[in-house]
């Protein structure tokens, strides 16, 4: 008998995660937050900690309400805090408060009155500030029994319609702003239509990344380019051809990530480009095979930090996706003009985000089977930095992912991985469910997922599989589009076959399947195709393609780009791909699990189908939480992540240990 703990639905309260990760002006010292849910106030804690060289991990603030920060010089961070409550719900404010690392009290700064989702300084006292706005509202200075009145009303002038996690977004932006701290002024920089992505801040310029649209979302993106001396805003990449997700200065040149989207679509890799001064375009110099960024799955990772850093020498460091793992290559320009790719530092497991100081990288990462702790990288050497979590792992039972790759009937080998359960006796009978990641274009790893480990904890199988239309193993392989429910579906069905000819200790009828976004549309689509399951919880899912294009915040792109049709010039096409169509088919029990602001995967695609299974008479159950969206599982309030869990497991405990399938 494992002497150790189980873990229990409600420990991922337990569990810190660094997060933010940035070294001040001189490099010497590492800022960082760490975030932890907070079950007692049904929130997130955050707090602002250091990181001095060659010294351990100093707590240096403790409010459990600090967020986003940058470093002012050396030894001062200026940080957003919301330790001043706001009056009503119509006060826009943001304070901001400084802190010196050697000592003291935190002081408030200043407060802007408007709501700052990120900001950068330029010099001393000025500050570039993105600022939401919505152009279908009051201002913020007409009466207030008018701006509380017009609370009660949307006006809709264009798509999409709404955001995830954002509510109605017609008409919103996110305004850059110059900010004077000494006159308490804002300045805007950006037209009024203009979303502003990101900022990248040299010492006479902003790098503005964004686009400028209305009516209808664009999906390519514009680069302006602010000088800050003479106070010039231009435009250095035209809103037209590509698809852009970084820019950035780098050893004197503006580097940015982009793809035209051809011929794999929306979801290509990025290459890099370098905007040649000459020809005033940018030009490809990189053509990348893999994933630059995150998209290996967790539940139990709250990053916030970067994906892709320049260093002062120029070099750029990025996270790479290879597989089901992840590691740090660099790219620096030689003086002809060419970048060399190496492989910077390799992992094995899910590195969250990076840091650059001098002669050295910092990373968050989660190893094989742990949680995200901060790694620094010197001179070819990896050395642990942290230990948050140490206590928990060496007290509980984490059943190691068992690697069980195998070849489907087309030749492409699958990764996929099993969990046994907690003390396994290999002559004893157990249940089992199958786990179906989100995107499609996403991941799993052997990297910790309390979900999961739950399961294993409770004595069941957990076994998981990375099938045709994940990320990290090609754009080939990764390219689903018009092909929804059929290698993938295949794909999973094999790998089912696979674990339990591997694991006969698996009751086959006593397996279940279990999965969220594009997992549930998988969930939804097994419910109409198989009754070799004995239960079924699809979270977040899809259903009606032909709705889902015009109720989804990105229906009107994802959807046509993914299925190869819209209503207009394929509604047969998106009908045959949308699990609804099949429900007649359905037999298998089924719990339905949404979020009510879920603007994603809207609350519509899972009624239709819970109303569907329960006309063919389908033993059904639905639960929906309000004022959730589409990240419930990741990042929701922490008892409404227990409830969804518990939700899950009552399900599977019904279906697959009290009662056997007929």
């Amino acid at each position: 008998m494992n002497q150790l703990k189980p873990i229990l639905i409600e420990d991922f309260n337990e569990i810190k995660s660094p997060s933010s990760l940035k070294y001040s002006p001189d490099e010497k010292t590492l800022a960082f937050t760490i975030v932890q849910p907070d079950k007692e106030n049904n929130k997130y804690s955050k707090n602002l900690w250091i990181m001095e060289e060659n010294k351990e991990a100093v707590q240096l603030t403790s409010s459990g309400k600090d967020g986003d920060f940058i470093w002012e010089d050396e030894q001062t961070i200026l940080f957003v805090s919301e330790r001043s409550e706001k009056k009503d719900d119509l006060e826009e404010k943001t304070t901001f408060y400084r802190i010196n690392i050697h000592g003291g009290e935190a002081k408030q700064a200043f407060s802007v009155s408007r709501s700052v989702s990120f900001f950068k300084k330029l010099s001393d006292g000025l500050y570039c500030m993105g600022i939401e706005e919505n152009r279908n509202s009051l201002p913020l200075d007409a009466d207030e029994k008018l701006r509380k009145e017009e609370k009660d009303y949307h006006v809709i002038d264009e798509v999409p319609v709404w955001g995830n996690g954002r509510g109605f977004i017609s008409g919103v932006r996110t305004c850059l702003y110059l900010y004077e701290e000494k006159t308490g002024t804002l300045k805007k920089l950006t037209a009024k239509n203009f979303d502003t992505a990101s900022v990248c801040v040299s010492n006479e310029a902003l790098l503005i990344l964004g686009k400028e649209w209305e009516n209808l979302i664009d999906q390519t993106d514009s680069v302006l380019l602010y000088d800050i001396k003479e106070k010039k805003l231009t435009t250095l990449v035209e809103q037209k051809n590509l698809m852009i997700s970084r820019a950035v200065f780098a050893d004197g040149k503006i580097v940015i990530t982009a793809t035209d989207g051809k011929p794999y679509g929306e979801g290509q890799y990025h290459d890099i480009y370098e905007y040649d001064e000459m020809l005033k375009k940018p030009v490809k110099k990189v053509q990348v095979d893999c994933l630059l960024g995150v998209d290996i799955m967790t539940d139990c990772q709250y990053s916030h930090g970067e994906s892709l850093v320049v260093a002062k020498d120029g070099t750029i460091y990025a996270i790479a996706q290879h597989g089901y793992k992840d590691g740090i290559v660099s790219y620096k320009r030689d003086a002809a003009g060419s970048y060399e790719e190496n492989e910077a530092c390799a992992w094995d497991g899910l590195v969250c985000e990076i840091a650059s100081g001098k002669g050295k990288l910092s990373f968050a990462a989660m190893k094989a089977n742990g949680f995200c702790e901060i790694y620094e990288y010197k001179d070819g050497t990896v050395t642990k930095k942290t230990s948050f979590n140490d206590t928990y792992i060496e007290s509980h039972f984490i059943s190691k992912a068992k690697h069980m790759p195998f070849v489907d009937k087309d030749g492409v080998t699958i990764d996929g991985w099993v969990l046994e359960p907690k003390d396994y006796d290999p002559s004893k009978s157990y249940p089992g469910v199958l786990e179906i990641h989100g995107g499609p274009r996403c991941t799993y790893g052997e990297v910790f997922f309390h979900e999961m480990q739950v399961w294993a904890s409770k004595g069941w199988f957990v076994f998981f599989c990375n099938p045709r239309g994940s990320e990290g193993y090609g754009e080939a392989f990764a390219d689903l589009r018009g092909k929804y429910g059929t290698i993938d579906y295949e794909d999973l069905m094999e790998f089912t076959d696979h674990v339990l000819a591997a694991y006969p200790q698996i009751d086959i009828a006593k397996i279940g399947a279990a999965g969220g976004s594009y997992g549930g549309f998988m969930c939804n689509w097994i419910e109409g195709h198989t009754d070799r399951f004995a239960a079924i919880a699809s979270q977040r899912s899809v259903s009606n393609w032909v709705s889902d294009f015009g109720c989804s915040e990105i229906g009107v792109t994802f959807d046509q780009n993914e299925i190869l049709a819209t209503p207009w010039n394929g509604m047969e096409k998106m009908w045959d791909c949308s699990p609804l169509k099949y429900a007649c088919n359905a037999k298998t029990p089924i719990l339905f699990i949404h979020s009510m602001n879920d603007y994603n995967c809207t609350l519509d695609q899972g009624i239709q189908m819970f109303t569907a299974v329960k006309f063919y008479g389908v033993p059904a159950r639905m639960c929906l939480f309000e004022g959730e969206n589409h990240g419930l599982s990741r990042n929701g309030k922490p008892l409404h992540r227990m409830r969804r869990l518990k939700e899950m497991t009552d399900w599977f405990e019904k279906y697959l240990t009290k009662e056997r399938k007929n």
